[in-house]
């Protein structure tokens, strides 16, 4: 089960071609027939509110003393043309379309997200430098416990309405309150102060504790939503309220609720009156008009809508479908490209997540079992054509990677020997261990397409005595067994962090805390000592050593049977767009696609020109792509 993971894109629709004049020769370009919309209620006027001071953030404030940043990276293309449509495919429909609360963790929430709100500040696209967003400024006190933000004067809702303090306020109220059903933001939260309005555009916030990223989770974690939608309103009626209906944002995009359609798809549709639309942040990026998710469950139906051009891009998660699937006419002929894009994407969990809280997986023995049967190099070779690479760290590929974990490798006789210490010697008439009566039997949910590995797992299992019942699922369902601890194996493909944070998978307070992703029920006080150390250590190098320390401590606490990973992102795509040089995002999958790309009206014009001509062929390029590899080693 992959969250987070990423799937998308699109195919343009309702077009007319005009004919431009270029050095005495027409040329024909595509134009898109669709355009931006405005749900604005309120005709606020533009920039700051004259009744506010310079001094408190109005008209005039000059940043003395404070922090900001005007030069920074861009992450789109400036060429980009505005205009379109964009396609995206999601496997499932979410549970709820709230960003915040209970089930709001899920791979559609992840794209479109960023696309409907904003956050005090982005991160500059190569350095990951903080830069300006819905504040110009900010300022960390001496004892970087109070920070100050300055909120931009032209920022504005979908509505009209101006941001302010306030909004960041009700936000972090909505937040602390229990009845979201979202410990971890509960706790995260919580752990500041209540913000303060030191004017309509500058607000305040201390931390309760000294850790170095606080600032960051404050933020970069916390989408501010509107007062005037949610103040006052208690957590619980937030669900209920908000469980299938969208609060405007300030964000580049917004979706109405006649383009809500259940279990089938939900329609993007970009502002005609975004308020950053000439900010610095914004140069090249967001450009479709449409971005639309379609929902499939079946993997099958969704490569033919591809091939026929119903979507438009998706990524490639499985070696098999990339060597076998995409070799056929229209690939041959440049028509659709694959990619291979090397960039610094965390690195995630991806494996079998044993629940340790329940019996027999408790012991130690057992879980080092389990994984002894996992032959992944066998699956790497036979499976995947050799193209991934185990994984032996919970923060594999990156600087906190501890590179002198133990490997465990596929051994049966040391499965059986572990297993015969634990008490389970002997073997009914179908092979399987039995003791006091009860056969070991163990019962995995998994998805379509995990059956490929998981049958020779079975079956492995099964020469060291124990039954294994595969029982296949949806992700939404293996997602809620795991929020709910109601598994004994479950299949998770865990995005990484670009900053790692042990503590929300880890630490012992969040074992047995629902909804939380302490899905193995870690509890270990060693592990809990060096969390809280790593959250007061304000020197990188430190920090790194702490964290290789607690990656040693989970490598030996077999949580997780671990599976195998790739330093690149595989996508494949119709051949109409333009796009940043480096494709995706420096760290991230495909959920940077529908803000980056853009309709190019020249390609899409040569697309559909050998769509009609099979004599035809498109320019190609390079498959690997690898320019975020390359601009760090400069």
């Amino acid at each position: 089960m992959v969250f987070r993971r990423d799937v998308l894109l699109l195919s343009a629709v309702l077009f007319s071609f005009l004919f431009l004049s270029g050095c005495g020769k027409s040329k024909p370009v595509k134009i898109f027939d669709t355009s931006p919309v405005s749900i604005k209620q309120f005709d606020t006027p533009p920039g700051a509110d004259p009744e506010v001071s310079a001094e408190a953030g109005g008209k005039g404030f000059k940043g003395d003393g404070w922090e900001t940043r005007k030069d920074y990276s861009i992450a789109g293309n400036p060429k980009a043309v505005k205009g379109g449509a964009f396609v995206m495919s999601v496997k499932d429909y979410p549970p709820t379309l709230r960003i915040f609360g209970k089930d709001n963790n899920t791979e559609f929430t992840s794209v479109s997200k960023n696309l409907l709100y904003e956050t005090l500040l982005g991160q500059d696209p190569v350095t990951g430098d903080y830069i300006p967003r819905l504040a110009t400024h900010w300022k960390i006190s001496d004892d970087k416990t109070t920070f100050r933000f300055r909120i931009n004067p032209d920022a504005r809702w979908a509505d009209g309405k101006p941001v302010t303090s306030e909004d960041v306020i009700a936000t972090w109220k909505l937040l602390t309150d229990e009845g979201i059903l979202d410990p971890y933001v509960n706790i995260l939260m919580n752990t500041f102060e209540q913000p303060v309005a030191e004017s309509k555009y500058i607000v305040s916030v201390k931390s309760k504790e000294n850790n170095w990223r606080q600032f960051y989770y404050f933020t970069q974690g916390l989408e501010i939503l509107p007062a005037h939608y949610i103040g006052g309103l208690s957590g619980r009626d937030f669900l209920e309220k908000y469980q299938f209906k969208y609060i405007p944002g300030s964000g580049p995009y917004l979706i109405k609720e006649e383009d809500i359609v259940k279990e089938q798809s939900i329609t993007a549709r970009r502002r005609s009156d975004y308020w950053g639309e000439k900010e610095r942040f914004a140069m090249g990026m967001y450009n479709f008009d449409l971005i639309k998710f379609i929902f499939l469950k079946d993997e099958s139906l969704e490569y033919e809508k591809f091939k026929k051009g119903e979507i438009d891009m998706l990524p490639v998660l499985r070696s098999s479908v990339w060597q076998d699937k995409y070799n056929f006419e229209e690939v041959q002929r440049g028509l659709i490209l694959k990619r291979r894009v090397y960039n610094f994407l965390p690195g995630g969990v991806q494996g079998i997540c044993i629940n340790t809280r329940i019996k027999p997986f408790d012991d130690l023995r057992i879980r080092k079992a389990l994984a002894y049967a996992f032959n992944r190099n066998q699956f790497n070779e036979k499976l995947f054509f050799n193209s991934y690479s185990p994984i032996t760290s919970y923060f594999q590929g990156s600087e906190y990677e501890n590179k002198s974990n133990p490997v465990t490798g596929f051994n049966l006789d040391s499965a059986k020997i572990l297993l015969e210490e634990t008490g389970w010697k002997d073997k009914n008439s179908e092979g399987y261990l039995v003791r006091n009566g009860k056969v070991l039997e163990i019962d995995l949910p998994f998805q379509k397409g995990m059956d490929r590995y998981l049958t020779i797992y079975q079956e492995d299992l099964k020469k060291a005595g124990i039954k294994l019942n595969l029982k296949e699922t949806d992700a939404a369902t293996s997602f809620k067994l795991g929020n709910e601890r109601n598994f004994s194996l479950i299949v998770i493909n865990w995005v990484g962090l670009e900053i790692p944070n042990p503590e929300s998978f880890a630490k012992s307070n969040l074992a047995d805390e629902p909804n939380t992703t302490n899905w193995s029920g870690i509890k270990d006080k060693k592990i809990d000592e060096l969390c809280d150390n790593y959250n007061v250590a304000f020197d990188k190098k430190e920090r790194i050593k702490i964290v290789q320390e607690i990656d040693s401590i989970l490598a030996n606490y077999h949580g997780y049977i671990l599976m195998w990973y790739a330093p690149y992102q595989r996508i494949v795509f119709h051949n109409k767009f333009g796009y940043p040089v480096g494709i995706l995002d420096r760290t991230k999958f495909t959920e940077s696609i529908p803000a980056l790309w853009y309709n190019d009206p020249e390609t899409a014009y040569e697309y559909d020109e050998a769509l009609k001509d099979t004599g035809k062929t498109m320019l190609q390029g390079e498959t690997d792509n690898t320019y975020w590899i390359n601009i760090y080693k400069k």
